[in-house]
């Protein structure tokens, strides 16, 4: 899976915006990572992933 499909799927009803609170990251660039259009760092990934509490493992 994707990390851009496994951010969809773990945000559920959380708001972009709820999310970029969390993170530090901003919304605009929370929704680039979730269409695709841009990949996140192994920082920020984790960082979403602390947020959403769940992990991701790479390579998986």
């Amino acid at each position: 899976m994707k990390f851009s499909e496994f951010m969809r799927a773990a945000r559920g009803d959380m708001s972009l915006y709820e999310l970029a609170k969390r993170t530090g990251i901003t919304a605009q660039q929370l929704a680039n990572y979730e269409r695709g259009r841009s990949k996140a760092t192994v920082d920020r990934a984790a960082a979403i992933c602390r947020a959403l509490n769940v992990t991701f493992t790479i390579g998986a």
